[in-house]
């Protein structure tokens, strides 16, 4: 008698330990997509959820965990937002945005994991929880380890540097001047970032909080790299600048989004997503005739590129320095075109 047997596919980190990192050579379609349950109703709210772990946590600053509640795909992203201490002082107020996607690596792998913590590990979010250790008197850094299953990947191998601390002048520019926009990607929902899906929830995030139309940023490393970008393709008119992280994109369609100023990071000795994914990118826009594109390229650098990348101040302070220069797509998805996620409401 033949015993039946599970069937492991090339994306189970059990059997291929860099299956999280073949993005930038194949996009994979979605499956075991959630249902949806019911039409979109005219009030809807969004309530803070437990995200399942302690690691999101804070004293000093706003740092929720949320579903998506409205989407034109059958999905939706779950994501955490941080607000600005003073956020409250003054309702007419309106403040920038940094929409952060984070790399596969950082992906959930399924309902009932209580993943999340693995998209806070690095980038924007690690330096909004860094300011608040910062307020309680503590370093400036996080330790949130990977799940066993991920220690076997290359990335994970070639030094995984999140215990690095983050400058505290970087800390405060972030956290006190940007409301911050941190989905996590459940890859049981398909690999890679969906740009429609990205553009409702932005859609969601305008409606919630009092955002700055002219100044949404969004910045993404390896898979989010090649987010970045689609997303800016997929909405071209809706951001005020781009920076792509070791990542990559359809160098034949940069003529889109030659107006929007972006600031490229990579590094030289990148095994994972080559540095020519992103030079690339570069010279289609230079050729396209983009007005500002920064390029960093970093010799001594692996894959992580982005702890030196997101411990730059400058950064923040070029996109402080920038509004959007061409307007449009204020409402990426018509409300007709939406419907209510399953869950509580």
């Amino acid at each position: 008698m033949t015993q039946s047997t599970t069937r492991r596919g090339p994306d189970d980190p059990e059997t291929n330990p860099n299956s999280l990192h073949d993005f930038h050579q194949a996009k994979r379609g979605a499956k075991d997509i959630p249902p949806v349950v019911m039409a979109l109703p005219s009030e809807h709210v969004s309530v803070p959820k437990d995200p399942g772990h302690p690691y999101a946590r804070t004293k000093h600053i706003n740092f929720d965990f949320y579903d998506q509640r409205t989407s034109n795909a059958p999905f939706g992203y779950e994501h955490f937002v941080s607000l600005p201490p003073n956020y409250d002082e003054d309702t007419s107020q309106r403040w920038p945005v940094i929409l952060f996607l984070h790399g596969a690596g950082e992906s959930q792998r399924g309902a009932g994991r209580s993943e999340s913590f693995l998209s806070i590990r690095h980038g924007i979010p690690k330096v909004i929880l860094c300011y608040d250790k910062l307020k309680s008197n503590e370093a400036p850094a996080i330790n949130i380890d990977l799940p066993p299953r991920f220690k076997r990947c290359k990335q994970a191998k070639q030094a995984d540097k999140f215990v690095e601390p983050v400058p505290a002048e970087v800390c405060a520019l972030v956290a006190e001047n940007f409301v911050t926009v941190t989905p996590s990607l459940d890859m049981e929902c398909g690999y890679g970032w969906n740009s429609s899906v990205l553009s409702a929830l932005l859609d969601e995030i305008v409606e919630r909080y009092r955002v700055d139309l002219d100044r949404i940023h969004v910045t993404g490393f390896s898979m989010g790299g090649y987010g970045t970008w689609e997303l800016a393709l997929h909405t071209p008119h809706r951001f005020a600048t781009l920076m792509p992280v070791c990542g990559g994109g359809d160098h034949l369609r940069v003529g889109h989004i030659k107006h929007i100023l972006q600031w490229v990071h990579h590094g030289d000795l990148d095994d994972i997503i080559p540095v020519q994914a992103s030079q690339k990118m570069v010279r289609a826009l230079e050729h396209a005739g983009a007005p500002e594109i920064k390029f960093t390229r970093y010799p001594d650098l692996k894959h992580d590129s982005w702890t030196e990348a997101y411990n730059n101040p400058e950064v923040y302070r070029w996109m402080l320095g920038h509004k959007r220069t061409v307007k449009g797509d204020e409402e990426a998805v018509p409300a007709e075109n939406k419907v209510v996620l399953s869950g509580e409401l």
